[in-house]
């Protein structure tokens, strides 16, 4: 299957980085998690089609496209519909939800920032964080951030967000939505998993500071 094959390959990235540092060897074991899960998961519903697999209740990490809910963190595969006409795209979003629309959802891809950027913009925007429940781990996976355009625009201090700002279309969507717990979104923050295509990284990530330095 396409999505298993391109979190072996992201995975075997992570891996030939070198020494790697101890939070990205959690990185690495999170993301491998995360990869063995979606795999059982489109072993057991291969027979349905998408459509349906959307209204069925999934795990508190997997959920179809069409269940994005704003305030929090997804990472999927997606096949860009105009993607002979951009200049690059990236093929594995992490997004932070903005927006939900019936066949489409507005969000931050935070690929699009070099690491650096990445944390700032991060951290300017984690003190929208909310959420409680009772027991730890509910309360961890509820846990959202509530932030929209119209914030993100007001401010200059925000204006690292213009080129992470994405639209996705739920048809285009390949795969389940892997929802991100709060506890985890430093680690997926910084994994090395942007999968850009028709430009290298080092390119894109020149290219989007243009837009806010």
């Amino acid at each position: 299957m396409a999505a298993v094959k391109i979190f072996q390959l992201l995975r075997d990235r992570v891996q030939k980085d070198g020494a790697l540092l101890p939070a990205e060897k959690r990185a690495m074991f999170w993301f491998q998690d995360y990869a063995t899960e979606l795999s059982q998961w489109q072993r057991r519903f291969r027979n349905e089609n998408y459509g349906r697999l959307e209204k069925r209740e999934f795990t508190k990490q997997l959920v179809g496209a069409n269940r994005a809910q704003p305030g929090f963190f997804y990472f999927y595969l997606y096949d860009p519909k105009w993607k002979r006409e951009l200049p690059y795209y990236d093929k594995f979003p992490f997004v932070l939800v903005l927006k939900v629309e019936q066949d489409r959802f507005l969000g931050l891809n935070f690929h699009y920032l070099d690491y650096r950027n990445r944390a700032r913009l991060f951290d300017l925007l984690y003190p929208f964080r909310e959420g409680r429940a009772s027991r730890p781990t509910v309360r961890d996976i509820r846990m959202r951030l509530r932030v929209s355009y119209q914030l993100l625009k007001i401010s200059p201090k925000y204006r690292a967000f213009r080129p992470c700002l994405k639209e996705y279309l739920v048809r285009n969507v390949r795969t389940p939505l892997l929802k991100v717990g709060a506890r985890e979104w430093d680690v997926a923050l910084f994994l090395p998993v942007e999968s850009f295509e028709k430009e290298d990284k080092a390119t894109v990530w020149r290219e989007s500071r243009k837009q806010f330095v």
